[in-house]
This record gives C-alpha cells, sequence and structure tokens, in this order.
C-alpha cells in the first residue's frame, strides 16, 4: 500500500477513485483485477488516525498456488 496526499502535476487518470465520506481513494487498475474485494477502515486514537487495508485475492486459471 502507498499513501500519498500531495497530488499536484501527478497524473492519476489511470486510477479507480472510490469516495468515502470525505477521503477520496485512488485505487490503481491492476488492484481491481487482482482483488475479489478490498476493504478498508480506519481507527483512531487521540490525535492519530490509522487506516487498515483488506485485498481478498481473486483466484485465476494462472495462480500459481
Amino acid at each position: 500500500m502507498s499513501v500519498d496526499t500531495y497530488l499536484k502535476g501527478k497524473n492519476i487518470s489511470r486510477y479507480n477513485v472510490v469516495r468515502q465520506g470525505d477521503l477520496k481513494i485512488l485505487v490503481a487498475p491492476s488492484l481491481v483485477q487482482w482483488a475479489k474485494s478490498v476493504q478498508l477502515g480506519t481507527k483512531r486514537f487521540l490525535f492519530w488516525e490509522s487506516f487498515d487495508i483488506e485485498a481478498e485475492h481473486r483466484h485465476r486459471p494462472t495462480c500459481a498456488h
């Protein structure tokens, strides 16, 4: 996972945009193809907020496992 909050001058046209409340989440096209589902959770402790992301793998005929 990568988090980047400074998007000025960056080309984000390939990414899928998902809105969750006041958050805008950019999802890479490869993750959309690879994942069966993606879940995003947030936790807050005092002034700190953390993200938890879980992706469920989509099995394909070419999977090596």
